[in-house]
């Protein structure tokens, strides 16, 4: 597997911000988002970032975040990237199993973009945060995919959206309109990309529409500052 780091911190997005969290950040992305900055470009691109990526194995991954545990306390682990579904699917599933034996009272969850078709396995055991894609990201990723994986979600679930412009935000209503059609009620994020909207504005968007939506801001980032590693 393809890992770029294993760090403790708040949980900065989605359902549970501010919760003491593990991240293991997986390297490589099936995307590139060229309508913003990304948040990690450190995990993207093996152009610039392949030498400083570890190949490790699923029982060392479960060993390091054992470590990480002990000095941390954290029992939430948060699967990021990149892109995590991007891993070998055999080989993510054994380091949940590890992860699952390694202590009890360990809580998944996965922010993944949606783009490839989520493992059965990973559905049971693992809370997912959907990143969908708008527009204004630069990409047109396969709408079939993201629908089909969007199916899947359960009330744990959530969905988050990242707008540039009020544009993303009326795609966004008609994607949730066309999901709750489907499969009813999931929680929506929505949050602003740094440099374009304020979060005033999108906050303003969310009462203008009568939106039940809740604001996602990057919690970590303003505790922390828009450091890697926090």
């Amino acid at each position: 597997m393809r890992l770029s780091e294993i760090y403790a911190s708040l949980q900065g997005e989605g359902p549970r911000v501010g919760l003491p969290t593990i991240f293991v950040r997986f390297a490589g992305c099936n995307l590139r988002c060229p309508g913003w900055p990304c948040d990690t470009p450190y995990a993207i691109d093996p152009a610039t970032s392949r030498k400083e990526w570890l190949t490790r194995t699923p029982h060392q991954i479960a060993e390091d975040i054992s470590m990480v545990i002990a000095t941390s306390g954290a029992t939430n682990i948060c699967f990021t990237g990149g892109e995590p579904f991007l891993q070998p699917s055999e080989e993510f599933h054994k380091l949940l199993v590890e992860l699952v034996v390694l202590a009890q009272g360990l809580t998944f969850e996965a922010f993944t973009n949606g783009t490839l078709e989520w493992p059965t396995w990973a559905m049971h055991r693992i809370n997912f945060v959907m990143d969908w894609k708008l527009t204004g990201s630069g990409e047109n990723p396969s709408v079939d995919v993201m629908m089909r994986n969007a199916c899947k979600l359960k009330p744990t679930d959530a969905i988050k959206f990242t707008v540039a412009s009020e544009d993303d935000l009326i795609e966004a209503v008609s994607i949730w309109g066309s999901l709750q059609a489907v499969i009813g009620h999931i929680p929506v994020f929505v949050g602003p990309v740094s440099g374009k909207v304020e979060p005033k504005e999108v906050s303003d968007w969310i009462f203008k529409r009568k939106l039940p939506w809740r604001l996602n801001i990057q919690t970590h980032k303003y505790i922390y500052g828009d450091i890697r590693g926090i």
